[in-house]
């Protein structure tokens, strides 16, 4: 059997954090570096916090304008 060599993929750049929101501790992770969560991610947050929902998708614009998604969750 021939042998191949595997590849490893550079890691993404991530931030991530926790914040605290409407009396919960919020995972959350954006797909960029150096990226934090504007006030409009926070207030949308807490909104979906309200309709009752535990996690969700986030996107932000970076400073550059550019479209970072990512990820939201109740800290269990």
């Amino acid at each position: 059997m021939k042998s191949q060599t595997v590849k490893r993929n550079r890691r993404q750049a991530v931030s991530k954090g926790i914040e605290r929101i409407c009396t919960h501790y919020i995972d959350w992770r954006l797909d960029d570096r150096n990226i934090r969560l504007s006030d409009m991610d926070i207030e949308h947050i807490q909104n979906m916090l309200i309709e009752n929902y535990v996690e969700g998708e986030l996107c932000t614009i970076s400073i550059n304008g550019k479209e970072v998604w990512g990820w939201w969750g109740i800290q269990m």
